[in-house]
């Protein structure tokens, strides 16, 4: 029995109706989320210094400035989370230059400033070294290191507390077909305890998004079904591009979101599609580096 199978058990025996259970149920997201705090297991660190598979090179931007290092996340010490095809041995090494990434001019052009590299654990390694182009005011980097632990939680979507008046049709739809949703909220929280956190320091894999401003998703929409949505009255037009940011939230998971060391208001965001995370082709994730302020 999974965790999802857990919450319908738990549900159905507090009386919620089988169908409320089940709907409720498709909105929980499992996360891994890992902290400084020495609770749960070890499953990473942030900053320092790769370990990089011999032979080869740091990873560059298109110029030759290499960028950043992140963060290191231990695969076979990470808490399986249910639907998400995580690689059950290796590690996953996450490179960053946000400033670029910041200022690049659409989804395209950020992404050579943004890299993830799978190390299988059967690679032999070597600390990574960089080389800083001649001539350049660039300076020596790396990110300050703390260890990581990690637990596994629940998410549920932030819209499920907002008033109607902030809501699509769809939305208030689904609040109206769960009249015990406060209930089933509270048997999350229940089960799957909050874990205190402070996203400069944290990292969180899988469940949403998070966005101070407009989610990954609306800008992940296929531009031609969002036009052929013009020709609708406004309801149907806002129900149909609802449908479609749910359809990317299928296809696409955070593979990892944290905050930047040193930027108090950047948020790193590595979202990747399901198959591709099932079929390790990490070369297929997306960066959507993101300004709070």
């Amino acid at each position: 029995m999974n965790e999802r199978d857990q919450f319908r058990r738990a549900a159905i025996e507090q009386g919620v109706p089988e169908d409320e259970v089940a709907r409720f149920a498709e909105l929980i997201r499992f996360q891994v989320h890992a902290g400084q705090q020495a609770e749960g297991v070890h499953a990473g660190r942030r900053g320092g210094r790769p370990r990089l598979p011999v032979g080869m090179p740091w990873p560059t931007c298109s110029e030759g400035f290499p960028l950043p290092f992140l963060l290191r996340l231990d695969c076979a010490a990470l808490p399986r989370v249910p639907d998400l095809a995580l690689p059950a041995d290796g590690t996953l090494l996450f490179f960053l230059d946000q400033e670029s990434a910041r200022d690049a001019c659409g989804i395209e052009a950020e992404q050579e400033f943004a890299r993830v590299v799978y190390v299988p654990a059967s690679a032999e390694t070597a600390d990574g070294e960089y080389v800083v182009p001649a001539d350049t005011d660039m300076e020596p980097f790396l990110a300050p290191e703390h260890e990581l632990y990690a637990g596994l939680q629940a998410e549920l979507p932030d819209w499920l507390d907002r008033s109607e008046e902030w809501l699509s049709a769809t939305q208030i739809q689904l609040l109206r077909d769960m009249p015990h949703r406060k209930e089933m909220s509270a048997l999350v929280e229940q089960l799957w305890p909050e874990r205190n956190w402070h996203l400069p320091d944290d990292v969180f894999v899988g469940g949403y998004t998070i966005s101070a401003q407009d989610p990954p998703e609306t800008f992940m929409v296929d531009p031609e079904r969002v036009q052929q949505g013009w020709a609708l009255p406004r309801a149907e037009r806002m129900v149909a591009r609802y449908e479609e940011e749910q359809r990317v939230m299928r296809e696409w998971v955070p593979l990892a979101q944290f905050g930047v060391p040193d930027e108090e208001y950047v948020n790193a965001r590595f979202l990747i599609r399901h198959d591709d995370l099932a079929a390790r082709r990490f070369d297929r994730v997306l960066s959507f580096c993101e300004f709070t302020e």
